[in-house]
């Protein structure tokens, strides 16, 4: 195919999609669209439900109001019986008729109870609202209920309980008062006092709005008689949900909740929330509400309503309508890909040989790059292996020089050490002859003196040339090192070296000869403290690295120069004024008959640091 006509070809392919797509689009927001509403209808379904419930249950408790102010006043003027209204409340207590009785008709009492110590409405914690009584029976309710206002009292047995009084007068012709409290100068009357938020709870617990909606119930001031969240429960609907997530604006929910739901409005609508249940997030609810009407007056601001609401994520809908939109967008898919594949089809059939080609020689490409890798994996396995080489020839000839030097350390010990005790012993006796003030005494002290320090010398290169057999057993390492810093705790104090200790707690028990071991940390702490004589800082530490047992210790001295450092492990060679340069030949020799390895590690101003090796697996034998 002419490229030429590709670029029209991609044009009128565009073209097609986004009318299609177009289309598609539109009619996939019509349907969100229809299907939303269907499922806010489906929602205010629900919340019509759950008011009629609601309104159902208090017509019940009307008409049993009714039924006890019937029956009160039927055994007027005589006092009705405790048992009688106990037995009435044991009926009601089901439906959360928390306590019920007759006011004003006792000759002691203002109020009248199943409970025998309650004798007032202080005695229950309530403020009756008289005020509010007293309009409602100036608009003459014949044979009506009183219905308070949902309230919360601050004491008594109802404390913290969202309730509601009902009152029915009992007759306007009985010439009877209350001789004291609210109802005073006001005909008596039966009462119940209802429980609002159990009330809430029976009804609107357990429904589900699609797969995850909820209803919640709100009283006359829009404090929550019921939500699925227990902490909403008789909290404010006005602020609780900007204390739940502060971040989003709530001014949509709250005019929709001032303006309809307390107004008494039926409908349907939409808010912004910041949580669903444990998902907390900005989101789009559907919302869908019914009002609960107490007085006949319904339809009417002042009216005593609550107002029952049903929320749902509007990302539910999508979850009803998505197989459609799929299988609408399926269908238009198939018809873009077949379009496409015939205008393609041939362009691709062109392109085939020059794929072919590009392909080969990427594989060619790929196959050089990889051999390339290969080469520079086998050129640092090369290296790795003449550098292990060089370490191993250099172990091999600083052993084979051990060897010799040991072999002749061996015999000049020998030779040396016999004439060197009869001189020393003869010295002794020509000593003991002289007197004390003698000035021959004093040099053959000195005889005598040095002759010790070179046996004592011999005896070091003796021991350094003597093959020795370790004596294996399992021994914790943070242990020794402490056992070690011990020994020096006076050395260090008085020269002023502060010691700095990390021991990892992750260290086993290592096989070793615990005593060989101790000789190489002595002989480490040691030369760093003599190289700090006016004090410093001696940093020990342990680690594990891999299949080793790492320690470290270090000073903060004048450090070793590079010259020096090669030789730093060679018998009798030393930086100091009296040393034998044995101490460190000794402790490379023990470090590796261990199979471990030792290493030195410093700059000339910066102090030194000793690195042991012990291999971890020796712990298993």
């Amino acid at each position: 195919m002419n490229k030429k006509l590709l670029f029209p070809g991609v044009l009128l392919l565009a073209i097609l999609y986004t009318a299609i797509g177009g289309l598609a689009y539109n009619a996939g927001q019509e349907l969100e669209g229809v299907v939303t509403q269907q499922f806010n209808d489906q929602q205010l379904i629900l919340a019509e439900k759950i008011a009629d419930d609601i309104r159902g249950h208090f017509q019940f408790l009307e008409t049993a109001l009714a039924t006890l102010s019937r029956q009160t006043v039927k055994i007027l003027p005589e006092q009705p019986s405790h048992d009688y209204l106990h037995s009435t409340h044991d009926i009601l207590k089901d439906w959360h008729v928390l306590s019920l009785g007759i006011a004003g008709n006792a000759p002691d009492n203002s109020l009248m109870a199943p409970d025998g110590s309650v004798s007032s409405w202080k005695d229950m914690g309530i403020d009756f609202p008289r005020e509010e009584f007293q309009l409602w029976l100036d608009s003459d309710p014949d044979g009506q209920v009183f219905f308070s206002r949902t309230f919360r009292p601050d004491q008594g047995p109802y404390a913290g309980t969202w309730i509601m009084v009902m009152v029915k007068p009992l007759s306007r012709d009985l010439e009877m008062s209350f001789e004291s409290g609210n109802f005073e100068g006001m005909p008596p009357a039966a009462f119940f006092v209802v429980d609002a938020m159990k009330v809430s709870r029976d009804y609107a617990h357990g429904v589900i709005s699609g797969q995850t909606g909820y209803p919640w119930v709100i009283n006359e001031e829009g404090y929550f008689l019921y939500h699925i969240e227990d902490d909403f429960d008789g909290r404010d609907s006005f602020t609780v949900r900007h204390e739940r997530n502060p971040d989003i604006s709530y001014e949509r929910i709250n005019t929709i909740v001032s303006q309809r739901l307390l107004a008494g409005d039926e409908g349907t609508d939409w808010y912004i929330s910041g949580w669903h249940r444990e998902v907390y997030t900005e989101m789009k609810k559907l919302l869908a509400f019914s009002p609960v009407f107490f007085t006949h007056q319904e339809k009417k601001r002042d009216s005593h309503l609550w107002s029952v609401g049903v929320a749902a994520p509007d990302e539910e809908v999508w979850g009803l309508i998505q197989p459609i939109v799929v299988r609408q967008w399926v269908v238009a898919g198939l018809f873009l890909v077949g379009a496409t594949l015939g205008l393609f089809g041939l362009y691709f059939l062109s392109l085939r040989w020059n794929h072919v080609l590009t392909r080969k020689v990427e594989d060619k490409t790929r196959h050089l790059m990889e051999s390339r890798e290969q080469l520079r994996e086998e050129k640092e396995k090369v290296e790795q292996s003449m550098q292990k080489l060089k370490d191993t020839q250099q172990r091999l000839v600083q052993s084979e020089r051990f060897a010799a030097i040991g072999e002749a350390a061996s015999h000049m010990s020998h030779e040396i050490k016999n004439p060197l005790m009869l001189m020393a012993g003869f010295a002794g006796q020509v000593r003991r002859r002289l007197s004390e003030d003698s000035p021959e005494a004093e040099k053959l002290d000195i005889i005598v003196n040095e002759a010790k320090r070179l046996e004592k010398m011999l005896v070091e290169v003796r021991d350094f040339t003597r093959p020795h057999k370790l004596s294996i057993k399992p021994c914790q390492p943070n242990d020794l090192i402490a056992e070690t810093v011990k020994i020096f705790q006076d050395s260090l104090e008085s020269s002023g070296i502060v010691c700095s200790q990390e021991l990892s707690t992750d260290l086993t028990q290592v096989n070793m000869d615990p005593d060989q071991v101790k000789q190489v940390l002595v002989n480490l702490i040691k030369n760093a403290v003599e190289v700090m004589p006016e004090g410093g800082t001696l940093g020990i530490s342990s680690k594990r690295q891999n299949q080793w047992v790492v320690v470290s210790v270090q000073d903060s001295g004048p450090g070793i120069p590079a010259e020096k450092l090669k030789n730093i492990f060679s018998p009798f060679y030393t930086t100091k004024d009296k040393g034998t340069g044995l101490g460190l030949a000794v402790s490379y020799r023990i470090i590796q008959d261990h199979g471990g390895d030792i290493f030195v590690d410093s700059q000339e101003g910066h102090g030194a640091r000793f690195t042991i090796y012990l291999p971890l697996e020796e712990a298993n034998l």
